[in-house]
C-alpha cells in the first residue's frame, strides 16, 4: 500500500472528526447562555436584593468601571437601571415619562438574556411610555376584563415568552454634567406588578 492509498483511507476519518468537533463547538456556544450560572439575570437579581430598589421597583446600577461591570458592554455615557420581574405573581406595568431632547430606552429580556421587546423615547405617546407585560393566559384574561372602549390608548401590551426576566432601562447623558439628570430619569421609571382583578 503506497502513501496515496493510506491518505485516502485516513481522509474519511479526518473529515468525520472535523465535522464532529465543529458540531460540538457550535452546540457548546449556543448552550452557554442557558447553562451559565452567573448570567445577567442572576447578577441583576442579586443586585436588586443587595440594593434598596426605588419605590417604583427600579434598581439604579452603578456606573461601569474598567474592572467592574455588572453587565457586558456597559457604556459610561448611559445611566442604567433594571427591574427584575416574575410574572407568576401577576402582570407587570412599566411606565416612563420622556422628553423630546433626551434618549430613554427600555429593553425587555428573558431570564436567559435575549431581548424580546424594546422601546425608546421615540415610541412614546404624548411623552409617556406604558407597557403591560404578561404571559399569554394573563393577556387573554386582561383582554376579557377590558372595558367596552378597550384599553388605554397609550398602553402597549407585550406577551412575554417566559415568566422571568428583566427590564433594562437606559438614559443617555450627553455630557458628564448630564449624568445626574439621566440617573433621575432612570429612577423615575415605574415597574409595578398588578393582577387583572385590580
Amino acid at each position: 500500500m503506497n502513501l496515496k492509498d493510506r491518505i485516502l483511507n485516513f481522509l474519511p476519518w479526518l473529515i468525520a472528526a472535523l465535522l464532529l468537533g465543529g458540531i460540538v463547538h457550535i452546540v457548546s456556544i449556543l448552550l452557554m447562555p442557558a447553562v451559565a450560572p452567573n448570567d445577567a439575570y442572576h447578577r441583576l437579581l442579586a443586585a436588586s436584593k443587595s440594593k434598596a430598589p426605588s419605590s417604583e421597583g427600579v434598581v439604579l446600577l452603578d456606573a461601569p468601571a474598567p474592572d467592574k461591570q455588572l453587565l457586558p458592554f456597559e457604556d459610561p455615557a448611559l445611566a442604567e437601571g433594571a427591574c427584575v420581574y416574575d410574572l407568576t405573581g401577576g402582570l407587570l406595568r412599566v411606565t416612563a415619562s420622556t422628553d423630546a431632547e433626551n434618549f430613554l430606552g427600555l429593553s425587555f429580556h428573558t431570564a436567559a438574556g435575549p431581548v424580546f421587546h424594546a422601546v425608546s423615547d421615540r415610541g412614546a405617546n404624548k411623552g409617556k411610555i406604558e407597557i403591560v407585560l404578561g404571559q399569554a393566559p394573563q393577556m387573554e384574561d386582561l383582554e376579557e376584563a377590558d372595558p367596552e372602549d378597550g384599553p388605554a390608548p397609550s398602553e402597549t401590551r407585550v406577551t412575554a415568552p417566559a415568566p422571568r426576566g428583566f427590564v433594562l432601562i437606559r438614559a443617555f447623558a450627553k455630557r458628564g454634567s448630564d449624568l445626574e439628570r439621566a440617573r433621575a430619569a432612570v429612577s423615575a421609571v415605574k415597574c409595578e406588578t398588578f393582577d387583572v382583578s385590580d
